[in-house]
């Protein structure tokens, strides 16, 4: 190899500006702040979750000596105790019917209203619109006091279709934005077409547009069950009989008027939460996509 050749190749093998000397970018000061930023937030969100996991498996009496202590010796008994004295079970049933039929209706009412957004834009539907943002803003505590007159009047005090209704109304508006927000990028030829088959408004919904929206139907039915699942407020409320209580209101029971059993309460904590961190483990991809899949537009 002649010195020239020597010379070209140490030229082309020179740091580029951001980069360390063999080519990988360097980590500048933002970045490096950045990345701290990520990993203190990961470690917020990440702690409680394992401690309640190592604390679940004490004793009583060692949780009240040491709160942040590991276990000494594994209490694998404590959820056992959780799902069979607790009725954990009896609250997760009554939490899945629940759960079922409010996502089921709010899916189908979402949809038909998104597709109704984008379809027939008439000059009230942007007042629509507005009005259901405003729903978005108003918390669910303003509306109890209402809401229970309202549920008694109608015998349905007390019952499940009582706290599935509500449910659906407030869940109703965020859901109806995300599959608006679907069906705004998707070509209206597609229904044209379909009307110059000769199919009607209701055949073009059902059998041409329904499909194509089934991603964010997911979506917007992964989310519903989450927040229904976790929902505590309105079946504090609206719910009295004890064998009707929900999963997060059944936790209340593991909550003793002296003397609470801490551990026990842990184990049952994180049993209730595993449902619902399982699923959107499991299928984030399908939320992400589908509360980003209308921020581009073709």
């Amino acid at each position: 190899m002649t010195s020239s050749t020597i010379h070209v190749t140490r030229q082309h093998t020179k740091a580029v500006p951001g980069t360390t000397g063999r080519g990988r970018p360097r980590l500048g000061v933002g970045a490096a702040i950045v990345y701290l930023i990520l990993a203190v937030h990961l470690t917020v969100v990440i702690f409680p979750f394992l401690w309640m996991a190592y604390s679940s498996l004490k004793s009583n009496k060692d949780f009240l000596a040491s709160v942040w202590s590991l276990p000494t010796n594994a209490q694998w008994a404590n959820y056992g105790t959780a799902l069979g004295d607790g009725k954990l079970l009896v609250y997760a049933g009554n939490s899945l019917a629940i759960t079922v039929v409010s996502v089921a209706l709010t899916v189908a009412m979402a949809t038909a209203a998104g597709y109704a957004f984008v379809t027939y834009r008439t000059r009230w539907m942007p007042w629509v619109e507005v009005s259901m943002l405003v729903a978005m803003a108003i918390p669910a505590y303003v509306a109890l006091v209402p809401l229970v007159a309202t549920l008694r009047d109608a015998g349905l005090l007390d019952t499940r279709t009582g706290v599935v209704l509500p449910t659906v109304a407030f869940n109703l508006p965020v859901s109806v934005l995300i599959m608006r927000a679907f069906f705004s990028t998707v070509p209206r030829s597609l229904v044209e077409a379909a009307r110059v088959d000769g199919a009607s408004e209701l055949r073009a919904f059902l059998r041409v547009m329904v499909p194509i929206a089934r991603p964010a139907m997911f979506t917007t039915a992964i989310v519903n069950t989450i927040w229904v699942w976790n929902d505590f407020l309105f079946p504090l409320v609206l719910l009295n009989t004890p064998s009707k209580k929900t999963l997060p209101l059944g936790l209340t029971d593991y909550v003793g008027e002296r003397v609470t059993d801490y551990p026990v309460l842990l184990a049952a904590i994180l049993l209730a939460a595993l449902g619902s961190f399982v699923v959107y483990a499991a299928l984030q991809k399908h939320v992400i996509g589908g509360l980003t899949s209308g921020a581009v537009k073709q």
